[in-house]
């Protein structure tokens, strides 16, 4: 059993150099394909850049703001309410038109594999 405190988590920076993050749990706390879940913030003006996961599939669930992805070359809008599947292998990036937050979880394709790390 795990239960944590939103607010007492720490803010770190996101992998792609825009945005911060509080991990609710990750693949460290239990063995589970889902490799993490965790809130994440931005501003408007932020951009993901374009990378991808060959491993992992992303949900983003926009609890509110707006921006679109870029992809595999298909623009995607969304603002608050919306749910983004990225399937693992796909390039993408993220672009915000306003101050956002979502629910990001990313869940391993891999994660019986004796190497996990991506």
């Amino acid at each position: 059993m795990i239960k944590r405190s939103f607010d007492l988590l720490p803010v770190v920076p996101l992998n792609h150099d825009s945005g911060t993050k509080r991990v609710l749990f990750n693949w460290l706390d239990v063995d589970t394909p889902c490799r993490q879940v965790s809130i994440a913030d931005f501003h408007a003006g932020d951009v993901c850049e374009e990378h991808l996961h060959a491993t992992l599939d992303e949900h983003f669930y926009w609890q509110s703001g707006q921006g679109h992805f870029v992809i595999d070359g298909h623009i995607v809008p969304f603002s608050a309410g919306d749910y983004i599947y990225v399937p693992a292998g796909s390039r993408h990036s993220i672009h915000f038109e306003a101050d956002s937050q979502c629910v990001c979880i990313g869940i391993a394709l891999d994660w019986k594999e004796p190497d996990r790390n991506e």
